[in-house]
């Protein structure tokens, strides 16, 4: 580990497509990186989906950076699971669907049977995964954090959330899956027939189940081994099995989680029951009252009787708070871009308007107020200009320059705005 560790732990990770395992204690021998904002994870989809045409890739979304590829029985006995323990497990569950299962003949597989479990609350040797990068992404941002997650000094430190990557080709070309044995001895993904509920059909959903005393990582591990790859090559690892870190705030999570319900990916459509229509509901009625264009709502912790909880603190209706008025401010922004006399000769004011505006919508519709004080923001206001930039062919010598000076710039003006409206209330 670099003597320079920031507390971010995400931060200490070089940006995708390059990987590294930095502490093997949150990474395991998992090749890591990071995106700079969730809006970025398109590019990784591309990445991964846009010529893979038979799924060779699967995904896992996880809510907290320092979770492990640790399926539920794995946690309950707190290491690889042994073959005695699942057997036990597998009987017990067994003999307690009697007279409760309509097919039968789920009976005679244990890789159905533990699938059935899964998804019913049983604990398994399995892992969920899913086709859909999105769908992973969706249960990597469900939910707020835990006010138990907590570091050293009593703050909540979740700085990012997690998705897995994972070559299901490559594990499923390991073994003629006509021979594959149900005793649990090879490294093995499970796409269950039976769906008694629709949500693995919904989920895009399978499985990996790492052999008896062994977790998935190790025994992907010996198999590269085994075909020749260099395991101590992080860039050739990353081809088999990577780590997504995506900066994780409550503004930002719901943005994400907004744009997946436009892509029909939400617990209604997750979850084909009633589990899975309250929990839309509940995403809609959240929105609804915090979530507004009108409102900005964001989560606090706070000390309750020496006990941290989080509330939900939402500032007062406030369009006009945070909003930069274009005809006010425009020429000065456009004006920030030449950090370089020389840089009027090789650009266009028509060109870099364009940039501008993406920089204004960005602010006035996703930023929210104060947006100048989040490191999170920033980082994504950064890449919507240089990327604009980028598509003006402005000189890359002066990108970040000029996309510094621009931020910079608008912060003071939304400052001012901010300074003539104040006031925050509970809810």
């Amino acid at each position: 580990m670099s003597g320079n560790v920031k507390d971010k732990y995400y931060l200490n990770l070089p940006l995708w497509p390059d990987f590294d395992i930095f502490d093997k204690t949150v990474d395991g021998l998992i090749p890591s990186a990071r995106i700079e904002s969730w809006e970025d994870f398109d590019r990784v989809v591309s990445f991964y989906c846009d010529n893979d045409h038979d799924g060779n890739y699967v995904f896992r979304g996880q809510k907290h950076y320092k979770w492990q590829l640790e399926p539920t029985l794995d946690r309950l006995v707190e290491g690889a699971v042994t073959e005695k323990i699942a057997t036990k497990q597998i009987r017990n569950f067994k003999l307690s669907t009697r007279g409760r299962l309509q097919d039968k003949s789920i009976l005679h597989s244990d890789s159905e049977l533990w699938a059935l479990g899964q998804h019913h609350g049983l604990a398994t040797p399995l892992l969920d995964w899913s086709l859909s990068p999105y769908v992973a992404m969706f249960f990597a941002f469900e939910g707020a954090d835990d006010p138990t997650w907590i570091d050293n000094n009593s703050e909540l430190n979740n700085y990012s959330r997690t998705i897995f990557v994972l070559n299901k080709a490559f594990i499923q070309d390991l073994y003629d899956q006509d021979d594959i044995k149900q005793d649990g001895a090879i490294l093995q993904i499970v796409e269950p027939s039976i769906d008694d509920h629709g949500r693995l059909v919904n989920q895009a959903g399978l499985f990996s189940f790492a052999p008896y005393g062994e977790i998935l990582e190790s025994a992907l591990e010996k198999h590269l081994v085994e075909s020749g790859i260099d395991v101590d090559d992080v860039k050739e690892v990353a081809k088999y099995i990577c780590r997504i870190h995506i900066p994780n705030e409550s503004s930002t999570r719901q943005a994400c989680l907004k744009k997946l319900r436009k892509m029909n990916i939400h617990h209604a459509s997750l979850f084909p029951d009633l589990i899975g229509a309250s929990g839309y509901c509940n995403d809609l009625i959240r929105d609804a009252i915090y979530g507004s264009h009108l409102t900005e709502a964001i989560e606090k912790t706070v000390l309750v009787n020496d006990v941290k909880v989080q509330v939900l603190i939402q500032e007062k209706p406030t369009i006009e708070k945070h909003r930069l008025v274009t005809a006010n401010v425009k020429e000065d922004l456009l004006e920030a871009l030449f950090v370089d006399d020389s840089l009027r000769e090789n650009v266009t004011i028509k060109s870099l308007s364009f940039v501008v505006d993406e920089l204004l919508l960005f602010i006035n519709e996703k930023a929210g107020v104060d947006w100048y004080k989040k490191d999170s923001i920033l980082a994504r206001l950064r890449n919507v200009v240089r990327r604009a930039l980028r598509k003006q062919q402005f000189p890359e010598d002066y990108i970040n320059r000029s996309a510094e000076n621009l931020i910079n710039i608008a912060a003071d003006k939304s400052q001012e705005i901010e300074r003539e409206t104040s006031g925050i209330y509970e809810v």
